[in-house]
């Protein structure tokens, strides 16, 4: 398993679909403040988003998608003005409404067990494709009409498919803007072929003794090149990812399986349940028999 489907898969993400309608008339949304990664993909029609950090809104058309990782401030809206300050938000669309209509799917993303999430943490305040980007996406365009059917049929199951998705539509986005990125940080290691598959070896084998010279082998480099490029685009040392890492999944383990610690400490990669315990203790605060009575 590559190193992005780890950190999805153990770190449990789900979509949920919060909002679908057609919007015509005077209208205008706001989902910040939610403390929940948010997106808004435009099925049809057109609309204006609003940022803070912009002077002038951006112009929305059928196909753009725009997420929010970090529930940064914003307003969706009929119109290129800003709406008033009492101007009422997040009505239900209105059907007799006139006007340009505007068609959105409004949802959130969120990692059910994230005491640490590397990814999350290095995406920046929001993401935007434009519809005439999507080719570059696998299935993006797809996905939007599978969104638009199955909202619009309402068949059994629908709020399942739907939030599946929205899932897979999120490990689109998180796929494309790795792939894409120009910058440092840790999205440019996940993009490294060298720091990534160290990553990938760490993520894949955590109960392996790895040392910075094992990691430097599996990356193709020399210790001290490794570190320092690890260093560099991680911000993390490769010792300290490594702890970092296992301690968000025994944590996870601990709290949600109720493993026991001795299964936990073994699979972390210590021989010594003591050793384990110390090092958990020391990074969330309290020990790994408290972690198994919190879930």
């Amino acid at each position: 398993m590559d190193v992005l489907s780890n950190i999805l898969s153990a770190l449990h993400l789900h979509a949920r679909v919060f909002s679908h309608g057609c919007y015509r008339g005077e209208w205008a949304l706001d989902t910040s403040g939610e403390k929940r990664t948010t997106f808004h993909l435009l099925i049809r029609g057109s609309c204006w988003l609003h940022l803070p950090e912009q002077k002038e809104p951006i112009a929305l058309s059928g196909g753009d998608l725009i997420v929010f990782p970090h529930d940064a401030a914003h307003i969706l809206s009929n119109s290129p003005q800003l709406p008033k300050a009492d101007f009422p938000l997040n009505l239900p669309a209105d059907p007799a409404a006139e006007g340009v209509a505007a068609t959105l799917v409004c949802g959130y993303f969120h990692f059910e067990r994230c005491a640490w999430n590397p990814l999350l943490e290095a995406l920046p305040e929001w993401i935007f494709i434009r519809y005439e980007e999507s080719n570059t996406l696998p299935l993006m365009e797809t996905l939007g009409k599978f969104l638009q059917y199955e909202l619009d049929a309402d068949n059994i199951g629908v709020d399942l498919v739907v939030d599946k998705l929205s899932e897979i539509l999120f490990i689109n986005v998180v796929r494309r803007f790795v792939k894409d990125y120009e910058g440092g940080g840790y999205i440019a290691a996940l993009a490294d072929k060298q720091i990534g598959k160290a990553l990938s070896a760490v993520h894949q084998n955590l109960q392996e003794k790895w040392s910075v010279e094992s990691l430097a082998q599996v990356a193709g480099m020399s210790r001290s090149s490794f570190a320092e490029k690890f260093v560099k685009l991680t911000g993390h040392t490769p010792m300290n990812y490594l702890t970092k890492w296992r301690m968000t999944i025994a944590q996870e383990r601990l709290v949600h399986e109720k493993e026991s610690v001795v299964a936990v400490a073994e699979a972390s990669g210590y021989q010594s349940e003591a050793a384990f315990s110390k090092t958990f203790k020391k990074h969330f605060g309290y020990g790994p028999g408290a972690a198994r009575k919190r879930g």
